[in-house]
């Protein structure tokens, strides 16, 4: 069985060094494994939520998260690489999938001022080789009551037109290599980003408004709120404190300022199996 060291997948995910401190701290004392009941609920979609969360109360009081984190990392190391390995996918889509946990880890600290980690509900899907990061892009297998690949975006991607095709390209490649029953599964993306009234705020040559071009919209939803912590990082509700330091981010805000309501919709695109 291959399996990671610590230190090593520290280095590769290029976690910040107080992370790394903290991690290691927990490591040293950490004098019991994750209860096999709780453990096997992180490798079954419909028990991830459960899992998750039985495995915080588990560990008891986690402020900084890092002992969850410490948990799911080694599960890298004792699992999830090795099965890279047995199906041949290459160290650097592992790497740039599970910077996932990086990413966020320094996004909480430009807002808050500290390392934590909060996102321990969503590195199931990386955990148990069910998403992965291909270019700018993340594509989720989703084997759930209807088959869907679903796009998502991080934070740090590039999404000039050259970047997003050259990930799409990438994903028929890894498509017809690691997962080709799937080739004939529609592509999804459920985000703010294709909203239709961005095309008010934004001017037609935005780097959004050409990836929404991508796609057919099925729905929107309204009432849905958490674009806020995208689009405005540390506010989840509207007011005048919001931030103006783009276009997108004044235009959204006197729109919000006036009432209205904004929200996420779901589109699909199809790609071609080859």
């Amino acid at each position: 069985m291959i399996k990671l060291e610590h230190e090593y997948l520290y280095k590769l995910l290029e976690l910040p060094q107080e992370a790394r401190h903290l991690l290691d701290r927990y490591g040293a004392e950490r004098t019991q494994e994750i209860p096999k009941d709780i453990y096997c609920k992180l490798f079954v979609r419909e028990k991830w939520d459960e899992g998750v969360k039985e495995l915080q109360s588990y560990l008891g009081d986690d402020s900084a998260g890092m002992k969850i984190l410490w948990e799911q990392l080694d599960i890298l190391c004792c699992y999830t690489y090795g099965e890279y390995v047995k199906r041949g996918i290459s160290e650097e889509i592992f790497a740039a999938t599970m910077k996932f946990c990086t990413r966020f880890l320094y996004g909480h600290y430009a807002v808050h001022g500290t390392f934590k980690y909060v996102w321990a509900w969503w590195f199931p899907r990386q955990m148990t080789l069910q998403e992965f990061r291909l270019g700018a892009l993340e594509y989720e297998f989703v084997d759930g009551r209807e088959r869907e690949i679903a796009i998502h975006i991080p934070s740090d991607a590039d999404m000039s037109m050259g970047s997003i095709q050259a990930s799409l390209s990438a994903f028929c490649s890894f498509r017809e290599t690691y997962y080709e029953d799937w080739k004939d599964v529609r592509l999804t993306c459920d985000t703010w980003m294709l909203m239709p009234e961005l095309r008010e705020f934004l001017s037609v040559n935005s780097r959004i408004v050409a990836f929404q071009e991508l796609f057919q919209i099925d729905q929107i939803d309204r009432e849905a709120t958490w674009y806020m912590e995208w689009i405005y990082p540390g506010h989840d509700t509207a007011n005048d404190s919001l931030q103006e330091k783009t276009v997108l981010q004044r235009a959204l805000k006197q729109y919000l300022l006036n009432g209205k309501k904004f929200g996420v919709a779901k589109g699909h695109m199809f790609l071609p199996g080859r």
